[in-house]
């Protein structure tokens, strides 16, 4: 559940970003985390948990080094 809840911050941090960002960061499916977001909040009862540690395994590496390369450049 603190995974859950963790994704779902950043899930909806993501949607608060500029499209600048994003467009130039193509390798990141923006989409596709927002709309995880929302079945964090909307359909929790639905969410699978191999798919949420899936999603915490890999996906979670690239937005690290996204946001670390946005932190360096502050």
């Amino acid at each position: 559940m603190a995974i859950e809840r963790l994704l779902e911050i950043v899930c909806e941090a993501s949607r608060r970003l500029p499209d600048n960002p994003k467009d130039r960061n193509v390798d990141i499916d923006w989409r596709k985390m927002i709309d995880f977001g929302n079945v964090l909040r909307h359909a929790y009862h639905a969410t699978r948990v191999d798919i949420v540690w899936d999603i915490a395994r890999i996906d979670v590496p690239t937005l690290k080094v996204f946001a670390n390369r946005k932190i360096a450049q502050l």
